[in-house]
């Protein structure tokens, strides 16, 4: 069940993303595919179903990391919990821009408004994949 979360969760976050730079022009679906900065990989160019592929898995880790965390802290029912783990992982996550130049600048206010919002539906969405999971 983890494993579909992820895949479905990271979809959903890589959909919001994708329509938001195609109306805004703002590259935040760039920023999520970013991998420019990562050692040999980042060297070569990669076709969009590779990068996106590494964001699913990317996904997937970070659900199972995230429902072993708040299991540990007895919050895996908790959907403010996931909500907002997500939300801090934006935060922490969104300086990688300015290691890129295909990326929205560092200070881009409308940039990080659409980079919290996606996160945040990120959390929500495996937070509420994860509750109903407790119910079938």
């Amino acid at each position: 069940m983890l494993l579909f979360i992820g895949i479905i969760s990271g979809s959903i976050i890589g959909l919001f993303f994708y329509l938001c730079q195609l109306i805004t022009n703002i590259p935040v679906y760039t920023l999520l595919m970013n991998i420019d900065y990562f050692p040999i990989i980042g060297e070569w160019q990669h076709p969009p179903i590779l990068e996106f592929s590494y964001h699913i898995v990317v996904s997937v880790v970070l659900v199972y990391m995230l429902f072993f965390f708040l299991r540990l802290w007895n919050l895996e029912r908790k959907l403010w919990a996931y909500v907002s783990i997500s939300g801090v992982i934006g935060l922490l996550i969104y300086p990688t821009t300015a290691l890129s130049d295909r990326t929205p600048e560092l200070y881009d206010g409308y940039a990080i408004i659409l980079w919290i919002i996606g996160h945040l539906i990120y959390g929500f969405s495996i937070g509420v994949f994860r509750q109903h999971s407790y119910k079938t």
